[in-house]
């Protein structure tokens, strides 16, 4: 229980023993559970980081091993929400690229006006999401590196992101719809 009292003190060098006495456990929690060296080794140092930043609300009551271990717990939930969000997020622009190359097949001379509907639609969303997507689409970042070139976190590039798509999504829909009933009927 000392130890945690000494990191609520900001003791580093008890931070350090207890990284250094913990960290491998913490690693094979992540790698067991993702599979992803990489990540695991992220998604640890996050663990560390968070102990640090919170340390002020560290409970005596409890061991150090089993608040690091709560930390663990809370940042694999918040990784696996994070990665179901961007999935289905690709699914959804996939689902959306779909429809437009389906009709592109069946109304090749509207391939050209798809694309220029997308980025109408794209051109409508306020500056800062606009700037997201021109990242995300065209650049190919992450959420992650969009992040750090802002300097917002991924949370909020996450939520830009959904926003975008569900507005780019149903303006791209609308007109896709739209095409189609002019060229079923014209």
């Amino acid at each position: 229980m000392n130890e945690v009292i000494a990191i609520k003190n900001s003791s580093e060098t008890a931070f350090v023993n207890v990284y250094k006495q913990f960290h491998a456990k913490v690693f094979r929690f992540f790698l067991r559970r993702l599979k992803e060296h990489g990540t695991a080794r992220e998604l640890t140092q996050q663990t560390y980081i968070k102990l640090w930043q919170s340390r002020h609300t560290l409970s005596e009551l409890y061991s150090i091993e089993t608040q690091l271990t709560t930390i663990a717990g809370s940042i694999l939930v918040d990784h696996i929400r994070r990665e179901a969000s961007e999935s289905k997020l690709k699914a959804g622009l996939a689902s959306s690229m779909e429809t437009q190359s389906f009709l592109t097949d069946i109304f090749p001379a509207r391939a050209f006006e798809n694309t220029d509907y997308l980025n109408a639609a794209i051109e409508q969303l306020p500056p800062v999401r606009k700037k997201i997507m021109r990242m995300r689409i065209i650049n190919g970042l992450t959420n992650k590196e969009i992040a750090g070139l802002l300097d917002i976190s991924d949370k909020t590039v996450e939520d830009h992101i959904t926003k975008a798509v569900r507005y780019v999504r149903s303006i791209v829909t609308a007109l896709i719809l739209l095409m189609t009933l002019i060229a079923l009927h014209g």
